[in-house]
């Protein structure tokens, strides 16, 4: 069935699923899984999966991304290849991996745990705008998922949330510190009953301009590399529950439900794309709390990604790693400027010659005397004489 053709909005708690459907972590998925080297991940095995002694309705009540759909945003990207966000950024040529673990170190925070609560959608805010802001410069704290779960009354604590409702709350919020308002709905506060109240808050930091939505894997891509980190969402299908190591790639048709994460990179693996990936289940999870996947080209059953992301990249950025690259074809172009130019202040009192002897004019430098812009802009054809 195509998923191009017609959007389907799947909301928390009306899964297509029986009562009657098997348990998603058994060992007849783990054989089969192990044994087909063509797959590309490997499963956990049973004794050792943390989902095995959970109920369907309990595993079924942690996928709490609502309103997730299977139709793609559009697909962005400009004329001259350069990906861009929303707000123009551009970061030049996107490499074929990376990884915001390594580039961005000092703003990894620790793997948590969501436990008895559908607050993925929670976790994944959370933890994005912590890094993010990590990476501007704004603040260097674990950032509170609590705070959404309490006071984001546009979403339903437990019971889910959706990802555009989480950053319009942190937009006009803030998040408080996870030390100030730290996770409390790890048994699923009975059944949303018991969600603590609001409390007042402490300082809470949010993005210092208006977040952006990301609308294409490139955006995605150029959002990462620039502050760390972007959520998303993406279809839990049952086989994933079962999931240890590897680059995932669905072949179940049993939909669990809809799971909000963070994207912190992505690879590739032959010509298979694929995004590494922080979850909210703890640290003894898959690869140490992490996992890779394919695109949702490639899975469509699972479809990560596909309905955007988000993320803080309209602040601040970090300073680049490197100087700029100097202009295109900057270089002296006849052969008198060394001999005959020599100095700066030569180029300056005749602007006429910059065009020509661009290096020898510091043309070339990362930081150009303004002369460089402001000379005359014939082509150098037009001044050889």
């Amino acid at each position: 069935m195509s998923h191009f053709g017609f959007v389907m909005f799947l909301a928390f708690g009306e899964v297509a699923l029986s009562a009657a459907l098997d348990h998603p972590v058994r060992q007849e998925v783990v054989d089969r899984v192990n044994n087909d080297n063509t797959v590309g991940w490997k499963a956990e095995e049973v004794k050792h999966n943390i989902f095995a002694s959970r109920s369907i309705d309990e595993i079924k009540g942690m996928m709490g991304l609502r309103d997730y759909g299977k139709t793609p945003r559009e697909f962005a990207w400009s004329f001259d290849k350069t990906p861009r966000v929303n707000n123009g950024l551009r970061v030049g040529d996107i490499p074929e991996a990376f990884d915001g673990r390594d580039k961005f170190s000092s703003c990894q925070f620790s793997i948590r745990n969501q436990l008895n609560c559908g607050s993925c959608w929670a976790f994944g805010a959370a933890e994005t705008l912590s890094t993010n802001l990590c990476v501007i410069g704004v603040a260097n704290e674990v950032l509170s998922p609590q705070d959404l779960v309490s006071c984001d009354k546009t979403d339903h604590a437990c019971h889910g949330g959706t990802l555009p409702g989480a950053w319009d709350y942190m937009q006009s919020n803030g998040l408080s510190s996870d030390s100030s308002d730290p996770y409390a709905c790890g048994d699923g506060c009975s059944n949303n009953t018991g969600v603590p109240a609001c409390p007042a808050r402490d300082s809470p930091k949010k993005c210092p301009v208006q977040y952006s939505s990301l609308n294409s894997d490139q955006e995605i891509q150029a959002a990462v590399m620039t502050v760390g980190a972007v959520e998303v969402g993406f279809f839990v299908m049952a086989d994933f529950m079962n999931y240890k190591s590897g680059i995932f790639h669905s072949t179940s048709k049993q939909t669990l439900g809809g799971h909000a994460v963070k994207i912190v990179g992505w690879g590739h693996s032959g010509t298979r794309f694929y995004w590494i990936v922080q979850n909210s289940w703890g640290p003894a999870w898959g690869e140490e709390g992490f996992f890779r996947i394919d695109n949702w080209r490639e899975d469509n059953e699972s479809s990560i990604a596909i309905g955007g992301g988000w993320a803080c990249v309209q602040g601040p950025t970090p300073s680049p790693p490197s100087p700029s690259p100097p202009p295109t074809h900057c270089e002296d172009i006849v052969d008198y400027c060394k001999d005959q130019v020599g100095t700066h202040a030569q180029c300056k009192a005749k602007s006429y010659i910059v065009p020509l002897c661009k290096k020898t004019c510091g043309c070339c430098d990362p930081d150009p005397p303004a002369y460089c812009s402001s000379s005359v802009e014939e082509s150098p054809d037009d001044l050889i004489v």
